[in-house]
């Protein structure tokens, strides 16, 4: 069920069934050669398509741009400020309280811990009940063999189940996973861990266990 598709008359149907809503949140963000720009933001809007296919609770069209440090500079990457996405989100979140929806669930694709944090905090200040679904923080140990951290084997895995024509696996190339104070060590592809390791088959187990815990969380599992 897409918010963006229905007519008002649609919306005010649906309010009257329930008041919640899925915001997927994405980026505008290097994924090395071998990924698309858009990679956090295609994620973030195929598990909440689906959870919406499976719940029956509507989809708002995903935010884009968002913040991060260590992968500024880099070829396409659009970045906005920490606070300026914590006060983006935070009128999203007004608006669609305005427009009559009391729960909804922010569902991002791209992990920088400071754009969480400020996801976060613009969901403690909403005036509807409002969370993240940090999917990150769950466990992917028993299905891939390397850390997954940014356009990795776990990324690069669920484009090959999601997108497989947007990869490109022959520019994959692994890099090193290293942290410069509090920053990850900038690499020539823009790539931190292994995407070499990625397959289609992992990134279906990934995101059926990303679903099916957003689901439960939603209490529809």
């Amino acid at each position: 069920m897409e918010l963006a598709e229905l007519s008002m008359g649609e919306v005010e149907a649906y309010l009257r069934r329930r008041r919640d809503v899925l915001l997927p949140v994405g980026s505008l963000e290097e994924h090395g050669y071998h990924l698309p720009l858009g990679t956090d933001t295609m994620i973030a809007v195929a598990v909440c398509r689906e959870a919406s296919r499976r719940t029956g609770i509507a989809c708002a069209p995903p935010v884009w741009y968002n913040f991060s440090r260590s992968t500024r500079g880099y070829a396409g990457t659009v970045m906005t400020g920490r606070e300026e996405l914590k006060r983006y989100v935070a009128g999203v979140l007004q608006g669609l309280a305005e427009s009559g929806f009391r729960r909804i669930v922010v569902v991002p694709g791209h992990f920088s811990r400071a754009s969480v944090e400020a996801l976060e905090e613009a969901c403690a200040g909403a005036e509807v009940d409002a969370g993240v679904f940090d999917f990150s923080s769950l466990s992917f140990s028993d299905i891939l063999e390397t850390q997954p951290m940014h356009a990795c084997e776990a990324e690069t895995s669920l484009m090959l189940y999601l997108h497989p024509e947007a990869v490109r696996m022959e520019l994959a190339v692994d890099e090193e996973i290293a942290v410069e104070g509090d920053m990850l060590r900038r690499t020539k592809s823009g790539v931190f861990g292994t995407p070499s390791r990625a397959s289609a088959e992992k990134g279906r187990a990934i995101f059926e266990r990303i679903v099916a815990e957003l689901c439960r969380c939603l209490g529809k599992g």
